[in-house]
């Protein structure tokens, strides 16, 4: 590959004032023309539109240096349809860079990419078409590694059926924009995400079957989490497969902003959800193993959910049967100062959740519950969004089982801070539960 392209010497201004989008689109197509190039940003700030990048190309974001987005919506790409349809693509995708069907990029270095997402405060009625940092769908061999993610208008990156994709150390922080997830893996497979940073307004890190295409090969490991809402999670939109999916070391702490934004799912600096295994629109989840992770003040730990809701979709198939669940461990989870509420493992009476191990772990809760807490009845909730909270405070406060076979705790310890009348464990409908040094 040719020398890097100094983008000071061509024309674009680092003064943080100076609109770059057309000078930045300009070489960009220089290196698509070449074949391939790298374009190196030294210090400065660099005001800029949505940029539509190439195949074989690199951006070297060096340190000191930072990519400021435009706060004009009109100054962004504007993909609309969007390339794949999925649920949050409903108003089309903008994005600060973004690529469709290309090979071989990578954006690196230890600069800052900053989308100015409260700039869109303005634009209530664009939820999807807010801008996110990096958007790319159907691309190969991607590479996003050292930077500093900042305060996009939606969701900091979204991966829409790519394969090959590798996320290193990256320090995302997203709480100015709407919907502010960390990390979208969506339909994606050979996947690995590693040694990253997140602190989101909305889910951490979070895996989507949102265009129907399995998400599979995914590794995830050696991060650090804080979120007001779940830290890692697959789902909601599950219209596909989720299968080979391996987590292994992750701690989960709460978030260093304390204001929530409104509508996320708990709506709590202490977070919702450590770990939300989710499939609800007639996708599966099979072979999935969840190992280390420490996690302190979420809401509820754990929650293992199969449901029905099938939300329509226009231009995406639905499946017509319901999802399954099975292969799920979890192991080596330590969770401290856990809320009331009481974590779940939860399937259909047509589908019951299947071959679960939960081992070598410890939950700490706050306790409290009282009889009636107890005594409650839970409802169906067939066609719920699989949140923590769907089902209420449950009446265990470790995890309450349904329509669940062959789950097995092993090596496993509950203990609440306050008495708690209700049992650690409770089950309904669950054929071969197994305990071996559970205790609580």
């Amino acid at each position: 590959m040719s020398a890097a392209i100094d983008v000071t010497r061509h024309g674009v201004v680092p003064d943080g004032v100076t609109p770059n989008t057309a000078m930045l689109q300009k070489l960009i197509e220089a290196c698509r023309r070449a074949g391939g190039g790298t374009l190196a940003f030294p210090p400065g700030r660099y005001l800029t539109g949505g940029l539509v990048l190439c195949s074989h190309l690199r951006l070297e974001i060096g340190p000191g240096a930072t990519l400021v987005g435009s706060p004009k919506l009109e100054d962004y790409h504007h993909y609309n349809p969007s390339p794949e349809p999925f649920p949050e693509g409903y108003e089309g995708v903008r994005a600060l860079l973004s690529a469709v069907d290309c090979e071989d990029i990578h954006i690196g270095g230890c600069g800052t990419i900053d989308g100015q997402g409260g700039s869109f405060d303005r634009y209530r009625s664009v939820r999807g078409g807010r801008p996110r940092n990096l958007f790319f769908a159907r691309c190969r061999g991607l590479q996003v590694e050292g930077l500093h993610l900042r305060n996009s208008g939606f969701w900091m990156q979204h991966y829409l059926r790519c394969s090959g994709v590798r996320l290193t150390d990256l320090d995302v922080w997203n709480h100015e924009g709407c919907n502010g997830d960390g990390i979208d893996i969506d339909g994606c497979r050979d996947v690995i995400v590693r040694d990253c940073r997140v602190d989101s307004s909305d889910d951490a890190i979070c895996l989507k079957t949102g265009c129907g295409t399995l998400t599979e090969n995914v590794l995830i490991s050696n991060c650090f989490t804080r979120t007001h809402c779940n830290h890692f999670k697959t789902g909601t939109e599950s219209y596909g497969d989720f299968r080979n999916i391996q987590v292994d070391g992750l701690v989960m702490t709460p978030s260093a902003r304390r204001e929530s934004h409104e509508g996320t799912e708990g709506a709590d600096w202490r977070g919702a959800c450590g770990i939300a295994l989710g499939c609800v629109d007639g996708g599966s989840m099979e072979n999935i193993s969840i190992r280390n992770v420490t996690m302190d003040q979420t809401q509820v730990p754990i929650i293992i959910r199969l449901g029905d809701r099938k939300k329509p979709l226009p231009g995406l198939v639905i499946p017509e049967a319901v999802g399954t669940a099975r292969g799920i461990l979890i192991s080596g989870i330590h969770a401290s100062g856990a809320g009331m509420r009481g974590g779940h493992i939860i399937g259909l009476p047509d589908s019951p959740i299947r071959d679960v191990l939960v081992e070598d772990s410890s939950f700490e809760y706050v306790g409290g519950g009282d009889e009636a807490m107890a005594q409650r009845e839970v409802a169906s909730q067939r066609d719920a969004y699989p949140s923590c909270d769907a089902f209420g405070d449950l009446p265990a406060y470790g995890f309450y089982l349904r329509d669940a076979a062959r789950i097995r705790f092993s090596n496993v310890e509950f203990r609440t801070g306050l008495p708690d009348v209700r049992p650690a464990l409770r089950w309904q409908d669950v054929c071969g539960i197994q305990f071996d040094a559970a205790t609580g």
